[in-house]
């Protein structure tokens, strides 16, 4: 007798896919079996379901921590710190920014995101060695490393870094971190200054070779791979800038000198997730895949083809109404981030979208991370996700999509040109306005603010800014080779602030899914403001609660995502009863509510009613039909940012 490790399996039939096929056909009752295949916004089919059969078609997997490093770059995770907690800090203020750093570092955070601008407006205002000092005042970067946000000033910040590492007297052959240098990322989202891009390059080239020579842990490229995510772009057209921009530096660094290895290394790459936990987990490593043959072809070693990711949570799926239900969006993203192999994980303030991060956001941040190593264990093996029919299969076929939009960029002339050309935003726009579409049509859905509006929302409280740098005077960081700026970093010169280059093509502009309904919830809001009432709708039911309950409560929730409100729906003794109460409201616009067997014998009388008793527009809660006197029908499927435009013109929200 041999044991088994599925006995509660024993004495039952194995099922195969035709069998399977066979019931899901039956249960369809005639309709095709691809009314089951759900697909992402790159055509890749995401089930219905995944079996072995699609697992043993992609072939033998490599075990955690081994060449090409699909699994990981470990083979065993740190029980203790399974991935880097990675905290953003951008205070502008020197002295509040290394307050929250010390406290970030206290509380359980292992790496700090630090941003940084000389005028303090979009992060900590450090111009000097000096003021660097002080926001890093206290800081063990031997043992929590900082990694600079890319910036257009990053390689004047990437010298005042190391020098400020030097002077301290701190061991560069062991320290970790980044200096955030990103120059094909940078252009693209300012969408100008292409003439400046070799220069550029040949700095971050030096940059890369003086980090080879010097401090080889030390990451001087982040490729913001995120960026075409926050724009609204979609899985493969990530993955592809991912290896574009890749591609880009390896040509760049080895051009200048250095070994294929040592180009590999200087790279970190940053990848959005989001609170689809799946599609997230497949996409790292489906990110893995595709580098892995990047670096390949570039003639890297198999210990150099492994691909550091640091995940970042979505900014374009926060909402700033309802902010709230952004702890739920972050959770999952971590989750995603964690289960799917990530290095580090920064997990953004949940009040991102409505200002500054407060002391409580970035506690929230970094507890969840915690919360997934110590009360969730997904620390606890190296590859949590591996062997998952589901996950292998759908990232293989990402890395394939992703592959494909790389093959076409790369025959474009390269990740910079298609940017120039305004080739790949014009894709990336394609793919936001098709997720908006899904979100206005009810296939996807923000709850807070796509479905579900919370017109009585809790405020959230956002930190603000409001520092001053003080007068500087100072010599500047001029344009010099990188070894230099480092030693002129050292001497007290100061960074030199750079001036958005001119737009020649349209840039990669982040956006928030939220935002096309909030600015609905926006106009109701300033609508109540000037007339001293929101924008009212009323609920014209026929019929028991029982029969118009359902459609009641629909229409209230679609008439709340642009910010209209709806009294309670309630019973009426008959048409005239109903007519009667619309009247005494005031409202303008009514949308019937009842079963199809009420509306064939009963809304054209009660839709006449309505209207001698004053609304300008009735609308029905349900299937679009042709019903006198009915103007226009919401349902699950109507467009909800068109119903909301709608009901703004009839209650005289909008001109």
């Amino acid at each position: 007798m041999t044991d088994s490790i599925r006995p509660l399996a024993e004495g039952f039939e194995a099922i195969d896919d035709a069998q399977w096929r066979v019931m899901a056909e039956a249960a369809l009752k005639g309709a095709p079996l691809e009314r089951l295949v759900r697909k992402t916004l790159d055509g890749v089919a995401r089930g219905p379901l995944f079996t072995r059969t699609d697992r043993d078609e992609i072939g033998p997997l490599p075990a955690p921590g081994a060449a090409p490093y699909l699994r990981g770059l470990t083979a065993e995770r740190d029980p203790y710190l399974p991935w880097g907690i990675r905290q953003i800090i951008d205070d502008a203020d020197p002295k509040a920014a290394n307050a929250a750093m010390l406290a970030e570092l206290s509380g359980g955070v292992s790496e700090i995101a630090l941003t940084l601008d000389p005028t303090g407006a979009m992060g900590v205002a450090v111009r000097t060695l000096d003021e660097l000092e002080t926001v890093l005042d206290g800081v063990m970067l031997d043992l929590a490393p900082v990694y600079l946000q890319p910036s257009r000033m990053a390689p004047q910040y990437a010298a005042l870094a190391l020098a400020y590492m030097r002077d301290q007297g701190l061991d560069l052959s062991t320290l970790k971190g980044g200096l955030g240098l990103s120059p094909i990322g940078q252009k693209s989202l300012a969408g100008g200054g292409a003439e400046n891009l070799p220069e550029r390059l040949k700095r971050t080239a030096e940059a890369a070779a003086w980090c080879a020579d010097h401090a080889p842990n030390i990451k001087v490229v982040s490729i913001t791979a995120n960026a075409p995510h926050e724009a609204g772009g979609s899985a493969a057209q990530e993955l592809a800038f991912a290896c574009g921009g890749g591609a880009s530096y390896m040509r760049a660094f080895i051009d200048h000198g250095l070994t294929p290895d040592q180009a590999a290394n200087a790279l970190e790459f940053s990848f959005a997730a989001d609170a689809d936990v799946h599609l997230t987990i497949a996409k790292l490593r489906a990110a893995r895949r595709v580098w892995a043959r990047v670096a390949e072809a570039f003639g890297c070693s198999p210990d150099a083809q492994g691909m550091r990711i640091c995940a970042i949570s979505s900014s374009r799926m926060l909402t700033a109404r309802d902010a709230w239900t952004n702890l739920i969006r972050n959770a999952c993203a971590g989750l995603g981030a964690a289960a799917g192999g990530a290095d580090s994980i920064t997990v953004r303030p949940f009040n991102e979208p409505i200002g500054a991060a407060t002391p409580f956001a970035r506690r929230v941040g970094r507890n969840l991370q915690i919360m997934l190593m110590e009360e969730s264990h997904l620390g606890v093996t190296a590859d949590p996700a591996g062997g998952s029919y589901l996950h292998e299969t759908l990232g293989h076929r990402l890395a394939q999509a992703g592959w494909d939009l790389f093959q076409q960029i790369e025959r474009r002339g390269g990740l910079f040109e298609t940017v120039k050309a305004g080739w790949l935003q014009n894709e990336v726009a394609k793919t936001r306005d098709a997720y908006v579409a899904q979100y206005a049509e009810g296939r996807e859905s923000l709850i807070g603010v796509t479905q579900y509006a919370n017109l009585e929302e809790r405020p959230v409280e956002a930190g603000q800014r409001s520092y001053t740098p003080p007068k500087l005077d100072a010599p500047t960081l001029e344009p010099q080779p990188f070894a230099d700026k480092i030693e002129a970093a050292a001497q007290g010169h100061a960074i030199r602030l750079l001036d958005a280059p001119d737009q020649n093509w349209p840039p990669l502009r982040y956006m928030r899914m939220a935002e096309p309904f909030e600015a609905l919830r926006d106009a109701s809001d300033a609508h109540a403001n000037k007339t001293g009432q929101p924008p009212k709708a009323f609920l014209a039911t026929l019929g028991a609660l029982a029969d118009f309950n359902a459609r009641a409560s629909f229409a209230s929730n679609r008439l709340a995502v642009s910010g209209v409100e709806t009294d309670q729906a309630r019973e009426y003794a008959d048409i005239d009863a109903c007519a009667e109460a619309f009247a005494e409201t005031g409202a303008k616009l009514a949308v019937i509510c009842g079963t199809d067997d009420a509306y064939s014998d009963m809304a054209e009388e009660l839709a006449e009613a309505l209207k001698q008793a004053g609304a300008s527009e009735i609308w029905v809660a349900g299937k679009p039909g042709s019903i006198p006197g009915v103007a226009h029908f919401i349902h699950m499927r109507s467009h909800s940012l068109e119903d909301g435009e709608r009901a703004h013109k009839v209650l005289g929200v909008s001109a």
